[in-house]
């Protein structure tokens, strides 16, 4: 109801339709289009009562799905008697967005007319022509569509830059011949920065935190912030920048893209080749191929992929001491009184059947690996290996191989031909079997010191950082009913550099073994026990030795507690 002395218009209500699509320079301008379709409403003798502007657009997309006309046709169609639009592929270019939005018209008893066309679904042979004109819409967007691929793929070919998200650390310079990209002076160092953190403690992650915490905005924040300063020519759908977090995946896509080696890849992951077969090259490399090997396998190196159906904060360190295979995690179930356990199942593609009766309470099995091994390495100096090697004959091959199996992947997706590719491959496979003939020194590890005992480490470190950790240095834990048995890993490497030995009995019931310095059982000095797991060096406990120590640590724990109930007390009556 409208309020008194207001004026109520009894002319038919025009919405108004403006759309610009993404990147088009030939088209006709939002302020032309709001110009003509007044003059049209004010023609037909209709009030314009607002308009509907979608930048930046695709007549790809369906008019009930873009940001402002969607709006008007879902939720505002009782605010307008007709649509006026300055030519038909302002609202669809396609005869089925088209028929569409005349049936939808049609239902809701809307008018829809064009300033060019000239047609009016309102009067006779409008339908038929609205048709047709949108036949030829969708002819010319095809056509379009067909342009920009080669138009794409020649800019490809020739190594410049089509446009688009521009890579993180990148930025696009236009040269002679067009765009092409470089380091960018601004985010490179933080890219090769993050490269660096990468190889040096390979985790996503903490990558992903590193960034974060300096405030490094993600690829896509920088061109809105460029964009909006007028020194980018990338257009997004948001143009605002919305100070996006970096996660595991985005640094994940950093680090594993080709185009750090210069490269142009497609979506699929192959690299854009010359007719020969080499690397299209677009931009100057930010890694050598060595660097970018070596980059490779510290990915390699990380399980950055969640396990599916699986929460256990030790799922590839804990095994089954009686078949060696896998303890699996199960979730518990409070409210059915079902507790968290672990239990083998043994292993079906090796015909292993599940071991009877291995079954482990949760809060029994993680706490007992984490006294057991902390009793014999948590007092040492915690350090971290780095494998070096002095000539490049490894890395060759490593680089070399690579390349093989680039090609390979590339072949199999059709992206190269096979002349190119038995090339290319013949080229690589002289060079590998020069390479093969060098001689060359054995890579060389080095433990370097942290300046923080492993006990302190694993008491601020979090139970996903302690699983890498031990899945790093290839430590695995194999349980039995009432013994646990720690094979060390390469860690044991790390405790010889520390130089500790073993000839007294450890101050924990626990052992570590080796044929040079053998600690007994007890009642059995001086005699070399028989391994459990059958490697060199193992960390063994006794179930019944744990129990007694945690029990007595908790009469400690009691103890202590109630000594300082009494104290509050005392206090509290004085």
């Amino acid at each position: 109801m409208s309020g008194e002395g207001e004026f109520v218009s009894d002319k038919p209500r025009a919405l108004g339709v403006v759309r610009l699509s993404v990147s088009n320079e030939h088209q006709t301008g939002e302020e032309t289009q709001r110009t003509r379709i007044s003059k049209r409403a004010d023609a037909e003798e209709m009030e314009l009562v607002d308009f509907a502007v979608d930048i930046d657009v695709s007549a790809s997309i369906s008019p009930w799905m873009r940001p402002s006309l969607g709006d008007w046709l879902n939720n505002r169609k009782d605010q307008f008697d007709h649509i006026v639009i300055l030519k038909i592929d302002r609202i669809a270019r396609s005869v089925r967005h088209l028929s569409d939005v005349i049936e939808w018209c049609e239902a809701n008893g809307k008018g829809l007319i064009s300033c060019e066309e000239g047609f009016d679904l309102s009067k006779p042979w409008g339908k038929t022509i609205a048709k047709i004109l949108a036949v030829v819409a969708e002819a010319e967007l095809d056509a379009i569509k067909a342009r920009n691929k080669a138009s794409r793929e020649t800019m490809r070919k020739t190594g410049r830059w089509p446009g688009g998200l521009v890579p993180f650390g990148r930025r696009a310079v236009k040269g002679d011949g067009g765009f092409t990209l470089e380091l960018d002076p601004e985010y490179g160092p933080t890219l090769i920065e993050m490269i660096r953190h990468f190889i040096e403690k390979p985790s996503f992650s903490a990558v992903a935190d590193w960034l974060n915490e300096q405030g490094v905005p993600t690829a896509q924040d920088i061109a809105r912030i460029r964009a909006a300063a007028g020194e980018s020519t990338t257009r997004l759908a948001d143009p605002k920048p919305r100070g996006a977090r970096w996660t595991p995946t985005t640094v994940q896509a950093v680090l594993t893209s080709r185009s750090l080696l210069g490269e142009y890849v497609r979506a699929t992951g192959a690299v854009v080749r010359n007719d020969d077969g080499t690397p299209v090259t677009r931009s100057e490399p930010v890694l050598n191929e060595e660097e970018w090997t070596k980059l490779s396998e510290a990915v390699a190196s990380v399980k950055y992929k969640k396990q599916k159906g699986s929460t256990s904060p030790t799922v590839g360190v804990t095994f089954c001491l009686l078949c060696g295979s896998a303890l699996y995690f199960v979730k518990g179930d409070p409210a059915k009184g079902k507790r968290e356990r672990y239990r083998c199942h043994g292993n079906k593609s090796k015909g292993i059947q599940a071991c009877p009766k291995q079954r482990f309470w949760a809060e029994d099995l993680y706490p007992w690996l984490e006294s057991t091994l902390l009793g014999e390495i948590g007092h040492l100096e915690r350090m971290e290996s780095k494998t070096t090697i002095d000539d490049s004959r490894a890395a060759k091959l490593a680089v070399i191989d690579g390349k093989m199996n680039q090609l390979l992947k590339e072949l199999q997706q059709d992206e190269i031909s096979a002349v190119a590719y038995a090339s290319q491959v013949a080229s690589l496979a002289q060079d590998r079997e020069k390479v093969t003939n060098q001689e060359g020194p054995k890579p060389v590890t080095v433990w370097t010191g942290t300046g923080e005992g492993y006990a302190e480490w694993w008491e601020r470190s979090s139970v996903d950082e302690r699983r890498e950790w031990l899945k790093k240095h290839k430590v695995k834990a194999y349980f039995g009913h009432d013994v646990l048995a720690i094979d060390p890993g390469d860690l044991i490497e790390n405790i010889k550099q520390q130089g500790i030995t073993y000839w007294d009995v450890p101050s924990k019931s626990s052992q570590v073994l080796s044929p040079i310095t053998p600690i007994s059982l007890h009642g059995k000095p001086y005699e070399k026990p028989k391994p459990l797991t059958g490697v060199e060096w193992e960390i063994v406990s006794r179930w019944e030795d744990f129990e007694a120590e945690r029990a007595a640590q908790q009469v400690k724990a009691e103890e202590k507690a109630k000594g300082a109930e009494g104290a509050e007390r005392v206090l509290t009556s004085a």
